[in-house]
Order: C-alpha cells, then structure tokens, then sequence
C-alpha cells in the first residue's frame, strides 16, 4: 500500500530570492562605479558619490546574506588559490614601487621627462635663483599660491615645481598654499581674483631691517611690492621673483637752503624709504660736489638718482647753479617744487634769473615770476588755485590716478611758460592746466603792498586786462633724448607737502610719481627678465573643465576598469564552461 505524500509546507518548498544575488551584484558595481566616477570627476564628493557608495555596500552585504554559497564557492577552491595569488603578486608588487619611490625621495633624486622641464628648473632659472639665495642682502622670498579644491591636481604637480625653488634658493624662498574662496581678505588685499592665480612677496621690514611681526606673531608680508602672476608657469615666476628681490639703487637728495621745505615733505620721503628702499637724504649742492663726500652726483653704480628741489626763497649761487649744470648735461634728473615769491625780495629760488636762463636755453622751460588766480575753481581763496586737467599721456598724470574726478591744489603758484620752439632732442609736456578762467598777476610788488588791508588785496587779486589769461601751465616735464635728462617743474611746493594727504586730491600722487619717472624707476622692474629658450614644445596647450574630466575618465577609469571588466568576463566563461 502506498503511503500518502504529505502536504507541501513553506518548509519543504525552496523558495527563489525575492531579488535575485546576480542582480544585487551588479547594483553594488554600478554604485562603486558611480562613486568612483564622482570622486575622480568632481571637486567634491558629494551626496551623490555618498549615496552610490552606500548602495554598493548595502547591495554587497545583501548578496552575501542571501547567497552564501555564491559567496563560499569565490573564497574556495581553485578561484580562491588563483586569486589569492595574483592578489599577494600584487601586493608585492605595490610594496615594492612604494620602497623604491622611499628610497628616491629620501636620496632627493629627481629627473624631470617633460620636455618643458615642468617640474625642474631650466639653466637659466637655476642660475637666477641660485644667485639670489647667495646674497645675503636679500631679504626671504615668500611665494602664495591660491588653489582651490578644482586645482587639487594641479597644487600636486606645482608643489614639485616649487620644491625646486627652495632648493635652487637654499631655503630662502618658501610657499604656502590658500584657497582664495577661504580667505576672501587676504586675497583681495593682493589683488587675487580666482584660484590658481599666485602672489610672489617679501616680509615688510621695519627701520632696523627686520621684518615685521603681527600681534599673533606672525611675518607680515609687503601687499605693495607684490607681484601677481596668472599661473605657475616657470618662466613668470622666476621674473616675479627676481622682480621681487631686486630693490635696486635708487637716491633722492633734497637741497637744503633758505626757506626750503623739504621738513614739510614727511610722507612723500618716507614713502620712497619704507615702501622702496630708496636712500633719501637733505644735502647742499656744494656738499654733493665734493669728492670726499658720501655720495657722487651721476655715480655710474647707482641706476637711479634724482635732485628736488623743494622749495626756497633764494636764488642759487653760481657755483651751485654750476654745479647742477654739470649734472643735467651729464644725464641728471631734476625735480622743482617752485617756492612763492611773498616776500621782501620779491623773488624766489625757483624763479631766478640765473635758473630761469638755463632752463629756458637747455630745456625751452621758464618759471614765471607771478601769481596765477583762480575765482571760480579754488581751494578756500583765489590764491589757492584747483587745476584739474591733467595730462592723459604722461606716467606723472595717469598712474594711480582717476583723472576724471583728479584734481590738484596749487598754493600761490607760478606759472610755467613752455617754449613754442624747445631746444635740440628736447621733448617738452604740459602736465597740469588750470581752469579757462585762471589769470596771473605779474606785478606781486603791488600784491605785497596792498596786504596791509583786505579791501585792498581783493582789488589786487581783480582781474585786470592785461593779465595773461589760462589755460595756464602749473607743471611741465623737459626731456632731453641727447643726454637722457629730465625736468620736471611744479609751480608750487604743495603737491608734496604733507598738508594735503587728508584730502581727496591728487597732489602727493603727481609728486611721488614725478620722482619715479625722473629716476626710471618705474621701468628698472620690467627690465629684469631671465630669458628662456623658447621650443615648440614650450606652446601650451588649454583644456577646459570638461576635456580634463573626460581625459581623467578614459585614462582613470575607462582603460583600467575595462581591463577589469575583461578579466571578470574570462573568469566568468571559464567557470561555465567548468560546470557544464
């Protein structure tokens, strides 16, 4: 008799997975991909390469719950003794590379394969820098590079770049890295605009030297004398720092006398001294003459050297006016910031006869011996002139100035005649004009006398019919293309008196700019540059964004995982085949 079959209960029938295991497997590869790809392709791994990560664990660990067997049959057998030695190869293999790349490090071996030596310094860089960590007059060079988290691969190439720098330097030149998003203050107080840009500076240095040193302790670095260069390319930042550490020889001699008022000039000499390391000094013509003296006027070891003459109620003597004679003819600069001529004397350093002839014969200028009024643009009285049409071509009337809104306060000033034919090779500019309305006063004897009361100062100051109307000439510059001098003429001390640093004017500007271009040293910068050999290969090539990340999946992800893939497809035809 046969014996009845028992109902099937939940227990006796093998129930299929609700999900099947090879599917789980290929959710947990498509996440670990998708999270390798943000991770390699993106500046930040975000909650997308957090999420596809995540899945591929959950889906892993799902698959091994529910297909234990699946997962035995991989750590066993013949899968586990030909993985698990190609496994240990590899491990030998990595440790390996990582030893020797120790070893290289430790004994500082490097060789650069690009053909644009990217990551060494060409000959000429290393002489350059080599030379600079050498002197010991040379204040410490410190570089700032603003990278982001977009330029994590960049920052790592470049930091090789710089290793080379403090190397070739002997130390003297160091890096830091910021991202510019971070430290929005720093960066606008060197003009940085994005990330990858990098600024070049040295400490500020207070009057023993020394650098200065914040209340935190720590260096503050110069934001004036800073070079900004676009990129980490050799050739500009080599230039940046020799740019950098290059302060130059440059002098100002101030001449003293009656009435001068070169004590009134604080911040304009000041400026030349802490900012540029200029050597600024308040000498007589006659001591700068003598050959025992410290300095020599047109000394061929300075590259640049300017006289001012700032003011002053009398007139030079011959042997002075000689001996500025000698010194223009032989390439000088000179610098006048006229005196007025309100005194006793009715004359003034600046509108010497003696003076006057000479400039006028060498250099087609003359400083008229007047009093230029203006009633309707003034600052507080018609003595005080406002001119404020400046000239658009000059480096004295347009660097760091707005000339739209510029204006320049002239007290008592005189008038400057520029001649309509200027001598031989001479180059003469207009560099300041008062307003159409502007007149002159010749007669400043009549001016003296009426001052005793105000009705009849006012009618002094009227305007007469013969008074020489503007546009008048309050500033000019003479250039002599022969000798290489210069002139630069103020009808008035007041663009470089400390009186007008509180306001809004353009005064000390003109006046501090004027000393740079006698001297040329606002082009002694540009002058230094290390010149490359330039190859073909030294074209550089630009990718945006988007071209890097595709190079970056095809190299990083698409060859070596589709080797991976191709692998996995021969494992896996191999174990069919075997079960069949």
């Amino acid at each position: 008799m046969t014996e009845p079959t028992p109902n099937p209960t939940p227990e006796t029938v093998d129930q299929e997975p609700f999900i099947p295991p090879s599917l789980l497997l290929i959710l947990a590869g498509a996440g670990a991909l998708v999270a390798a790809l943000v991770f390699l392709t993106q500046p930040t791994f975000g909650v997308v390469g957090i999420g596809a990560l995540a899945l591929a664990v959950v889906c892993l660990v799902l698959w091994a719950l529910m297909a234990p067997d699946q997962l035995r049959s991989l750590l066993t057998g013949r899968t586990l003794r030909y993985g698990g030695l190609s496994v240990i190869v590899t491990i030998i293999v990595i440790a390996a590379m990582v030893a020797v790349f120790t070893f290289v490090r430790g004994q500082s071996i490097r060789v650069d394969l690009t053909q644009r030596s990217t990551f060494s310094l060409t000959a000429e860089s290393e002489a350059a820098i080599s030379g600079i960590g050498a002197d010991p007059t040379i204040p410490p060079i410190r570089i700032l590079a603003f990278y982001g988290s977009a330029q994590a691969g960049r920052r790592d190439q470049d930091t090789v770049l710089f290793d080379s720098y403090v190397r070739a330097s002997g130390g003297k030149i160091s890096y830091e890295f910021f991202d510019a998003d971070r430290v929005p203050t720093l960066a606008q107080q060197y003009g940085v605009t994005r990330n990858g840009q990098i600024v070049v500076t040295t400490p500020q240095l207070d009057e023993n030297g020394q650098p200065v040193v914040n209340e935190q302790g720590a260096v503050v670095y110069d934001t004036e004398k800073a070079e900004l260069i676009s990129a980490a390319d050799q050739g500009l930042l080599t230039n940046a720092i020799l740019k950098v550490a290059a302060s130059g020889n440059f002098r100002a001699f101030f001449i003293t006398g009656e009435n001068t008022q070169s004590n009134q000039m604080v911040t304009l000499t000041r400026a030349l001294t802490t900012q540029y390391d200029w050597t600024v000094r308040e000498i007589s013509l006659v001591q700068l003459s003598n050959p025992q003296g410290e300095f020599r006027l047109n000394d061929p070891n300075v590259d640049g050297e300017v006289i001012v003459l700032p003011g002053g109620s009398r007139p030079l003597s011959d042997q002075e006016l000689q001996i500025l004679t000698e010194y223009l003819d032989a390439g000088g600069a000179l610098v006048i910031f006229a005196g007025n001529s309100l005194n006793a004397d009715n004359t003034s350093l600046a509108t010497s006869e003696n003076l006057n002839a000479y400039l006028e014969a060498n250099f087609g200028l003359r400083i008229n011996n007047d009093l230029v009024i203006d009633q309707t643009q003034n600052f507080l009285t018609p003595e005080f002139p406002v001119a404020s049409t400046l000239d658009s071509t000059s480096y004295i009337t347009t660097r760091g100035i707005n000339r739209a809104q510029a204006v320049v306060v002239f007290e008592v000033p005189h008038s400057i005649t520029i001649s309509a034919t200027p001598p031989p090779g001479v180059t003469t500019t207009s560099l300041i004009r008062t307003t159409a309305n502007a007149y002159s006063k010749r007669d400043v004897t009549a001016l003296l006398l009426s001052a005793q009361n105000e009705a009849d100062v006012t009618a002094a100051l009227a305007q007469s019919p013969d008074d020489p109307t503007g546009p008048l000439t309050l500033a000019a510059l003479a250039e002599n293309a022969n000798t290489g001098a210069k002139v630069i003429v103020f009808g008035s001390t007041s663009p470089a008196l400390d009186t007008y640093t509180q306001f809004q004017t353009a005064n000390l500007t003109v006046a501090f700019n004027s000393l740079i271009y006698a001297t040329d040293f606002n082009t002694f910068f540009s002058q230094i540059v290390v010149q490359q050999q330039q190859r073909p290969q030294d074209t550089p090539i630009f990718a945006t964004d988007q071209v890097l990340r595709n190079i970056n999946l095809i190299t990083i992800i698409g060859l070596p995982f589709g080797v991976l893939a191709l692998g996995i497809f021969v494992w896996w035809s191999g174990r069919e085949r075997a079960r069949r």
